[in-house]
């Protein structure tokens, strides 16, 4: 016996229609099988829009947030310019550069600890 074809229509969405589904899927706040039940997409489909969705520099429903955080574990990070020790045992490490302004804000938060 050969095998029985499927009677089912792919539909195919423009990449407008597959934002708004997403847009509304994050509204929803709902787990991602009972929403693709309830809008009539395969579950197997909105996974790979979101997932499409996150690895593309603007995700759905506004900008990036990413943040550049340096590489604490590397061996190439230089030593600190200046090391502080307050009586109460906190110790502060400086990098050149680092900004004045900050620098004075965080003076501050330790001598209040």
């Amino acid at each position: 016996m050969g095998m029985q074809r499927s009677t089912r229509v792919r539909r195919r969405y423009t990449p407008a229609q597959r934002d708004k589904i997403l847009a509304a899927y994050q509204r929803s706040r709902l787990p991602q099988k009972d929403f693709a039940a309830q809008t009539g997409i395969g579950h197997s489909t909105l996974t790979l829009w979101l997932r499409k969705a996150a690895t593309t520099k603007v995700k759905v429903g506004g900008p990036s947030t990413f943040v550049p955080v340096p590489n604490l574990f590397s061996a190439a990070v230089a030593a600190p310019a200046f090391r502080l020790r307050f009586p109460q045992g906190h110790v502060v490490e400086v990098a050149a550069g680092f900004q004045a302004e900050e620098l004075g804000a965080l003076l501050q938060l330790i001598q209040a600890l």
